[in-house]
């Protein structure tokens, strides 16, 4: 059963709706998600408020050049790898720019 980030990611593609999706790909936190839009508002939790924070603008200038991106955030501990792909309402059209990591629907 898809969670209420898969649901709206699929919703902001349907609607045209430009989004990134921020995923932790490594460590105890690996596949904790945050859907993030143009302007800040974000859903989901990466496990941290200031993590979540951080994620959210570097997703916000993503959206600006799209594509999908790796980069290391420290946090307290050590450093998360976050993976952030881009969701444009172009890309939706004939070839949807699925940049994202392919197993983003089974991660919840």
């Amino acid at each position: 059963m898809p969670d209420l980030i898969d649901r709206e990611l699929e919703r902001c593609r349907r609607d045209g709706e430009a989004v990134a999706l921020a995923r932790i790909r490594e460590g105890p936190r690996a596949g904790a998600r945050l859907l993030v839009w143009p302007g800040g508002q974000a859903l989901g939790d990466l496990g941290e408020p200031r993590l979540n924070q951080r994620v959210a603008l570097y997703a916000e200038g993503l959206l600006v050049r799209g594509g999908t991106e790796r980069k290391l955030f420290e946090v307290p501990g050590g450093e998360i790898a976050v993976e952030t792909a881009v969701y444009r309402p172009e890309d939706a059209a004939g070839s949807a720019r699925r940049d994202a990591p392919e197993d983003a629907a089974e991660a919840g």
